[in-house]
């Protein structure tokens, strides 16, 4: 029985030895693991993409028209209006895998020069804020380059100061009564793009995106001689249709 004692402690012995080693003491503590081992446990997964983006950008607006039952024909001719003007806004977003994800997209155009109306003292400010949903197809080393479409919904608003009567049957425009307007419609967009990426996490964005809003749904009249501003600023965002070009710089982590 004994034998069989010292047999088995041996052997328990034998086969624990290597994990432990002694130290100057003469305590066992256990040895550190393989250097390969403890890079594998430090570095992250490859595959784990940057999720969240933002931008910066400036651009244009062009191809103003309009799509609805208003009439403003002795006012405005906004379908062949092809003046541009500029715009400039920002974006931030995020990224499911670096696949698709959501946005919010908000640009303002100061001094829009798309609406040919005659009763804007000032061309008006026409500004937008989206909630989009956008899908990325990345390619390219280290995803470089990601070619991307977007659209959602949101708000258009639009303020500037009119005339509150028909200025053409005026001599003098500065004795005519003005009134700031500010309204809001539901609008949305679609476009698309391309994010371009340095190693450093900056890069470049571009797009071209259209934008609409709803419409008015009944005929209305407008009477030049009594201007109401809450129905001239909701007739003004009624149906409109405008592009935008925009390109400026982007940042991912």
């Amino acid at each position: 029985m004994k034998l069989r004692g010292f047999v088995i402690t041996a052997v328990v012995v034998g086969l624990s030895g290597p994990a432990f080693a002694q130290t100057g003491s003469g305590q066992q503590t256990a040895a550190n693991p393989p250097a390969s081992q403890a890079v594998a446990v430090l570095t992250p997964a490859a595959d784990n993409p940057r999720g969240w983006m933002a931008s910066g950008f400036i651009g244009t607006n062009f191809g103003g028209s309009r799509k609805s039952n208003v009439d403003l024909a002795l006012i405005e001719d906004l379908d062949t209006n092809t003046s541009t003007s500029v715009n400039f806004g920002g974006q931030v977003g995020y990224l499911a895998r670096g696949v698709i994800g959501g946005e919010f997209l908000a640009d303002f155009s100061p001094g829009l020069g798309g609406f040919d109306n005659l009763l804007f003292k000032n061309p008006p400010n026409l500004n937008s804020y989206m909630f989009n949903l956008i899908a990325v197809a990345p390619f390219g080393h280290a995803q470089s380059y990601d070619p991307y479409l977007s659209g959602g919904i949101g708000a258009v608003t639009l303020s500037s100061t009119i005339f509150t009567v028909d200025p053409t049957r005026a001599t003098n425009l500065n004795a005519l009564a003005t009134d700031t307007i500010n309204g809001t419609r539901f609008g949305w967009n679609i476009g698309g793009g391309v994010m371009a990426w340095s190693e450093k996490n900056w890069g470049f964005r571009g797009d071209v995106r259209y934008y609409a809003t709803n419409s008015h749904n009944t005929d209305v009249l407008l009477d030049l001689n009594n201007i109401d501003e809450v129905e001239f600023t909701r007739l003004e965002l009624s149906g409109i249709r405008f592009w935008k070009a925009n390109a400026g710089v982007a940042f991912r982590w």
